[in-house]
């Protein structure tokens, strides 16, 4: 399926952006990382994954030591950013205004609520939910699966309307949460 790219949209030269992607109006992409030591140098790119959607007004900084990377089937609402070398997995969505800093790691089919930020080099688990306004500290320990509200943000129970809505079974969610567990 084909890309739509609003013309209003700036995108850098080298940005890999595969098909059926949507980026809408004023979104600048793979730009100079915000990082004093490499500023206004561009070291890598960014690469958009098939199935992804960029609403407006999102920025998405080129990674410093590797692309900036965001997978298939993501969903980036209006005014959101995502900073240098981070990777957003596969089915992400970041809420309106949501702020990644650099190098964090969102997994699969999080889902990051409006207006939070998520400190640089944070990761946020498989299947969590941060609430509107979540600030998701240095050193947050985020569980897969867990919501998150607060500041800082603090775990308040389980994301069952994420595994529905994802159709994971209970042998999934447990493999998830298993492959989590003898990581720590």
């Amino acid at each position: 399926m084909a890309n739509y790219i609003h013309p209003s949209a700036v995108i850098q030269e080298n940005v890999v952006i595969e098909d059926d992607v949507y980026i809408g109006p004023n979104c600048i992409i793979g730009f100079p990382p915000e990082d004093k030591s490499f500023f206004p140098n561009i070291s890598f790119t960014v690469h958009i994954c098939s199935g992804t959607n960029i609403t407006g007004n999102v920025t998405i900084d080129a990674g410093t030591i590797h692309n900036t990377y965001i997978g298939s089937n993501c969903f980036l609402m209006k005014g959101s950013h995502v900073g240098h070398d981070a990777i957003l997995e596969e089915g992400v969505t970041l809420s309106c205004h949501a702020i990644v800093g650099g190098h964090v790691q969102i997994k699969k089919g999080a889902n990051i609520g409006l207006g939070c930020i998520i400190h640089p080099r944070q990761v946020i688990e498989s299947y969590c939910m941060l609430g509107m306004g979540a600030i998701v500290p240095k050193k947050l320990n985020l569980e897969p699966f867990g919501i998150y509200v607060g500041n800082p943000a603090k775990k308040i129970g389980m994301n069952e309307r994420g595994i529905e809505k994802n159709n994971l079974t209970k042998e999934e969610v447990d493999r998830i949460i298993s492959d989590f567990e003898n990581k720590v």
